[in-house]
């Protein structure tokens, strides 16, 4: 039998999940935005099953082994490198902790390596979903991701994000700073400047420079610096070889002449970059699901 699709040409499958990504962020910070998570999660895992199947690719990153997904019926159709050792590939185990996230989303039920792993199969399942299902749009997975970390760090600082803070220009006119996510605690409280990458590439530069820009308006320390991101690996289609792309020696000088950045959280850590935490100038980067096991740490004023 023929599969059905909608008139945009997209299975009824595809065509759910990208209505249910569309409401999403309406319901960001709230229990319906736990829910409508799980259920995006639920349906790319089973699409990717199903019509799908895993591409092996050879890893260049040292102690990382990744695969790809290609579509069943579009094999120029192919997903990110996917990290093995990441992703919750068993559908029984996955639909648990889906129901176990609707239940509790603050998660405490796993360990911060569980943790990881089910933070970026949320991510990742819905990634690669995108991919094998456009023609490489990077725009949707982007926006996804920023959404799916907004909505955690909603829910953990129990505070709605905004994407623009007020300043004061030289001739006191007032205006706006763009921002991924700015996390208000309240008057005396912390207030987080939270950037949200799928992957930095060239675009580190940006992060540090906005941390500069607020840090010049507000004052040192008054917002604290946390930069996401999903992973750095990326995939030679015509070798089927991934490579991590990685800038540790610019990250330091970014670190030690434009701003401090507090925190730095990846789901698929760079070792390299895991490294920065380490020598001067102290750049502590670390997995996502560290964030929930130290965030009482980070709310605090440094």
């Amino acid at each position: 039998m023929a599969k059905r699709k909608t008139r945009t040409g997209k299975s009824d499958a595809a065509a759910s999940i990208l209505d249910k990504y569309e409401r999403l962020k309406w319901v960001l910070g709230h229990a319906d935005g736990t829910a409508l998570i799980a259920e995006i999660v639920n349906e790319c895992a089973t699409f990717l099953a199903v019509q799908t199947h895993v591409l092996p690719l050879k890893s260049l990153v040292e102690g990382k082994r990744y695969f790809a997904f290609r579509h069943n019926d579009a094999k120029d159709r192919t997903s990110r490198p996917v990290n093995e050792d990441l992703y919750i590939a068993d559908p029984v185990d996955l639909s648990q902790q889906l129901k176990k996230l609707k239940a509790n989303p603050a998660m405490d039920w796993l360990t911060t390596d569980e943790c990881n792993r089910f933070l970026y199969t949320l991510a990742m399942a819905f990634c690669a979903f995108s991919d094998v299902t456009s023609d490489q749009e990077k725009k949707t997975p982007g926006r996804y991701f920023e959404q799916l970390v907004g909505h955690l760090l909603a829910l953990t600082f129990g505070v709605q994000p905004r994407n623009r803070v007020e300043v004061l220009t030289v001739e006191n006119e007032r205006s706006t700073l763009p921002s991924d996510f700015i996390f208000d605690l309240g008057p005396r409280k912390m207030k987080f400047h939270v950037p949200v990458k799928v992957s930095t590439g060239g675009r580190a530069a940006q992060v540090w420079a906005r941390q500069r820009m607020l840090n010049g308006f507000y004052g040192e320390g008054r917002f604290k610096g946390v930069l996401v991101a999903l992973a750095e690996a990326n995939l030679d289609l015509r070798k089927l070889e991934v490579a991590e792309s990685c800038l540790p020696d610019r990250w330091a000088a970014y670190q030690r002449f434009v701003a401090r950045m507090d925190r730095v959280y990846y789901l698929d850590l760079p070792a390299k970059y895991a490294a920065l935490a380490t020598a001067f100038p102290y750049i502590p980067v670390k997995t996502l699901g560290e964030f929930f096991t130290e965030k009482e740490v980070l709310i605090k004023p440094s």
